[in-house]
């Protein structure tokens, strides 16, 4: 008789299944906060690692702070790993955020002062807005509590210290399954890495070697503690004939995207940019998903420099197979998932 000690029956598979699915509590899973991926990604699992790729000067670190931003307010642990500017750059860009957030709910009639981040980084307002910070950092301590740390980079840091400075959140809590045990898990609920490029290599490995071996790593924290991980990564160099950036398009080795469970590229439309209104137009495209989003898709969505925000309205565009940009889509071929639809004027 053959030995199938090692396997599961259908049977265990389906209950097994059926039982995590249903402990799962759908309101604390962590989510993006921006309409145009929310809506065809729902949350981000608990077990997922979702890489951010783009060109310089596209958007992606101001994406991933937005995220940790919301999150944390929404009663979400996140820890912030801000490798290329430090966690300084980090908290200076969230703070001018919810300034000028506040400052225009105050304005929303009448003239507008210079809002101007380089000059209020410098420390070369007139008053640097010292108002609105204190109000924001009373803001910050009634809605973020403990919700959001920012972990200070040093300038050689490799995937190990990563990996230690997570200690700090390790804790023994029980598991839902059974009430009498205990496991040994980290108190978070996000975790942003910003960006893969700016790790440390080890100098026995090639490049590529060496950022799978990360990857891999960062991966292994949400198959084994069950924390979601966004990590951000460049792209190759865009050639002339390159369309919206797809899996081939990550800078250093296909491992990325592959060890991945969603992949997601940023690319700015700047035929379309409003400088006058400082609206930039900026596409999505969510180039591997294991809930079926297809690739052949991309979001475009405004971003508001003003205001600091995305556009709660977008469009879908279909792509060619060299990832270029079709006529418009007509609304009656738009997917399912498209709630926040900003309709085509022959709609």
């Amino acid at each position: 008789m053959k030995d199938f000690k090692n396997w599961l029956s259908w049977e265990e598979a389906f209950k097994i299944e059926e039982e995590e699915r249903r402990n799962i509590d759908f309101k604390k899973l962590c989510s993006y906060g921006i309409n145009a991926l929310d809506d065809p990604l729902i949350a981000i699992a608990k077990n997922e690692l979702v890489v951010i790729g783009a060109d310089s000067g596209s958007g992606k670190s101001t994406l991933v702070l937005d995220i940790a931003r919301y999150n944390a307010k929404n009663n979400r642990k996140v820890a912030l790993f801000y490798l290329e500017g430090g966690h300084m750059e980090a908290m200076q860009k969230m703070k001018w955020r919810d300034i000028v957030e506040l400052y225009y709910k105050q304005h929303e009639k009448g003239e507008y002062r210079e809002m101007d981040f380089r000059k209020w980084a410098l420390n070369c307002l007139e008053d640097n807005l010292l108002d609105l910070s204190a109000k924001v950092y009373n803001e910050w301590k009634e809605t973020y509590n403990d919700n959001i740390f920012f972990y200070p980079i040093t300038e050689d840091f490799k995937i190990d210290e990563l990996l230690d400075s997570l200690l700090g959140f390790h804790k023994l809590i029980e598991t839902p399954y059974n009430e009498f045990k205990k496991d040994e898990k980290y108190d978070l609920d996000l975790i942003i890495i910003d960006h893969l490029q700016y790790f440390s290599l080890n100098r026995d490995d090639n490049e590529i070697t060496e950022i799978t071996k990360i990857i891999r790593e960062v991966k292994k924290i949400t198959d084994y503690y069950n924390i979601p991980v966004i990590l951000v990564s460049h792209l190759r160099k865009k050639g002339k004939d390159r369309g919206l950036p797809d899996q081939e398009d990550f800078y250093g080795s296909s491992n990325i995207p592959k060890i991945a469970t969603t992949a997601i590229t940023i690319t700015n439309d700047t035929s379309l940019d409003n400088l006058k209104d400082e609206i930039f137009p900026t596409y999505f495209r969510i180039v591997k998903s294991r809930i079926g989003v297809r690739p052949n898709y991309a979001i475009r969505c405004d971003y508001n420099l003003n205001l600091k925000e995305y556009d709660k309205m977008y469009q879908i565009c279909r792509l060619d197979s060299m990832g270029n940009i079709l006529p418009d889509l007509e609304f009656k071929d738009y997917p399912k998932w498209a709630k926040n639809i900003r309709f085509n004027p022959k709609d």
